[in-house]
C-alpha cells in the first residue's frame, strides 16, 4: 500500500490544490472508501474547496455546486 495509515490518505487528500489534477484526487477517495473511512460527498466537497485558489472559491460558493464532479468541471 502506497500510504501507512488513513491518516496519511486523509492528510494526503487534504493537501491537493487546485492545479493537481482530478485524477489523484479521485484516486485518494477511492483509497479511503477502501480503508472504510465512508465519508459523504459534502467532505470531499470541502477538501476541494479548500484547496482552490483564493480567487476561485467565491465564485464556485456563490453557484452551490452539488456534487463533486460539478465543482471539478467548474474548478477548470
Amino acid at each position: 500500500m502506497r500510504f501507512g495509515s488513513r491518516e496519511d490518505v486523509v492528510k494526503e487528500l487534504n493537501k491537493l490544490m487546485q492545479d493537481k489534477n482530478m485524477e489523484k484526487f479521485l484516486e485518494l477517495k477511492s483509497l479511503m472508501n477502501a480503508l472504510n473511512l465512508t465519508l459523504p460527498e459534502a467532505y470531499y466537497i470541502s477538501s476541494v474547496f479548500s484547496g482552490l485558489k483564493d480567487d476561485v472559491k467565491p465564485m464556485l460558493k456563490i453557484i452551490k455546486l452539488a456534487t463533486l464532479m460539478q465543482v471539478f468541471e467548474q474548478a477548470k
